[in-house]
């Protein structure tokens, strides 16, 4: 396909997608409506069914549900090409976080997709009910272009990433054949919209501090010893961020490196009464390209030997947690066919060119990456930092420039 067919088709899903503004923005109102929160529910089936629904009107060549189980469906689509030519997958995760314990704290319902002053609020509105149906919307424009794509179009709808994607992309990503590239649609921004095109995802290691203390009537902590598991917690709590040392290199897009959140849980204690016998307390550990969990695991085992030598009382282990323990980093090379055809993509929407990056947070790319399939972990509408929290909103300019870009990059990368 020459550049100047490319740019003609280019014109045409533009004219497509300015046509049906309104329903990119109903189809994201409409996924936002099912609940797909990931605890508590860990089931992904209503909106898998919806997405089933709408991907028909497609008449895509190929649509199938896979998954480990029926409460955990992923979708794939495919809309095939003439064939020679390179096949593309726009990837995007169907689950949202849970609402928890900032209910109170949204101005709108969670549910009720509700747009204000040029942005629309609802949960999963940017993490990434809104790049999926920017995604379907692009298939939907380069289908009505007539476009004379030689490699085939694929839509990986996922379930579960937002828990580690055990029965999500880590399930479907072996399945997955005949596909030379994925790019995936997580919000690309923190402070502005499309801040970066990002070419790494940083990995995640989740692990528990767990200590024990004694179990006792807690009126006779003043006559027997004692040993009180949440207070002890509470100066491993208040350290474990400034000194555990897990050894890594400066990511050269940035010279970007981990971060630790402590306490993201904390448990402990039995009732009032009693005198804490057991108590932990969780860690979300971000990791860049060339960390291992055995780094982790060699880091955490020092610095428990450490404390445990300043404090005979102090009875400490931790644990990797299950399906979280570790989530592997990805890294896309920046000269990949799928790289420039984003950039190009890019500059015709936005009027200009983002820089590589590194995204902060963990994706579904390791696990398509570990098939085989380069994998560019971000780009998509919307800020990372409205994810995760109340009122989560993505702009409404993002997303009908995301259609747009899905589109345009669809017509570059399979021509």
């Amino acid at each position: 396909m020459t550049g100047l067919l490319t740019e003609r088709l280019g014109d045409v899903v533009d004219a497509y997608l300015g046509e049906h503004e309104a329903e990119l923005l109903d189809l994201t109102a409409r996924l936002i409506a099912l609940d797909s929160q990931i605890p508590p529910y860990g089931d992904e089936r209503a909106v898998a069914a919806f997405l089933l629904e709408t991907l028909s009107s497609l008449d895509p060549d190929e649509l199938e549900v896979v998954g480990p189980h029926p409460s955990r469906p992923s979708i794939l689509a495919r809309l095939r090409g003439t064939g020679g030519g390179r096949s593309l997958m726009l990837n995007g995760h169907i689950d949202t976080k849970p609402v928890g314990e900032a209910r109170a704290e949204w101005r709108t319902d969670p549910f009720t997709a509700t747009v204000v002053d040029g942005d629309l609020y609802g949960l999963g509105a940017n993490d990434m009910k809104g790049a999926v149906a920017a995604m379907i919307m692009a298939a939907r424009a380069v289908r009505a272009a007539g476009a004379p794509l030689r490699g085939d179009l694929v839509l990986g709808l996922v379930a579960d990433e937002e828990a580690g994607a055990q029965h999500g992309s880590r399930y479907v990503a072996p399945l997955v054949r005949d596909v030379d590239a994925v790019l995936i649609g997580e919000p690309s921004g923190w402070t502005e919209d499309w801040q970066g095109i990002h070419l790494v995802s940083r990995g995640v290691c989740g692990f528990r501090i767990v200590v024990r203390g004694t179990q006792m009537h807690s009126s006779l902590s003043d006559r027997l010893p004692s040993v009180n598991a949440s207070l002890k917690l509470a100066g491993l709590l208040s350290r474990i961020g400034t000194e555990l040392a897990v050894p890594f290199t400066p990511h050269p897009l940035g010279g970007v490196g981990p971060t630790l959140n402590a306490g993201v849980l904390i448990q402990g204690g039995t009732y009032f009464g009693v005198v804490p016998g057991r108590a932990e307390f969780a860690c979300d550990l971000r990791t860049v390209p060339g960390q291992t969990q055995d780094d982790v695991a060699a880091a955490l085992e020092a610095w428990l030997a450490a404390c445990r030598a300043e404090d005979p009382e102090l009875e400490v282990d931790y644990a990797f947690e299950p399906g979280l323990e570790w989530v592997p980093w990805c890294e896309l090379v920046p000269d990949h066919a799928l790289v420039d055809a984003t950039r190009r993509a890019s500059q015709d929407v936005l009027g200009r060119t983002p820089p590589l990056s590194v995204f902060p947070g963990a994706t579904d790319a390791p696990w398509y990456a570990a098939a085989g399939i380069p994998t560019l972990p971000s780009f998509g509408p919307g800020m990372l930092t409205s994810a995760h929290g109340p009122n989560e909103f993505v702009s409404v300019r993002s997303l009908h420039e995301a259609a747009r870009i899905y589109a345009r990059t669809v017509l570059d990368f399979c021509q």
